[in-house]
């Protein structure tokens, strides 16, 4: 692991990063995500966080997945959703 680690990715996955962080962490993490030059799959509830990091939705409804070209803020908009908490009733 320790290797791999030490290797350079052009891939993260990230799964709610900013759960625990205050303010300031969010915005270093958003900052070194803009600037990260590879491929990025990131799973958030955080709205604001994903506001200029989204070019892509994938949308998991009906057991499928469906691909979005459009940011985050598009796709609730077209979709007529006030907030990513909003997705989880709709299920």
């Amino acid at each position: 692991m320790v290797k791999l680690l030490l290797e350079p990715v052009n891939l993260l996955i990230l799964d709610e990063p900013t759960n625990h962080l205050d303010l300031k962490s969010k915005d270093v993490l958003k900052e070194a995500l803009l600037d990260f030059d590879g491929t990025l799959i990131l799973v958030s509830h955080d709205r604001d966080f994903l506001q200029g990091l989204s070019e892509k939705v994938f949308e998991f409804k009906d057991q499928r997945v469906i691909e979005h070209f459009e940011t985050i803020d598009a796709f609730l908009e077209r979709n007529r959703i006030d907030s990513l908490k909003a997705i989880d009733l709709m299920k």
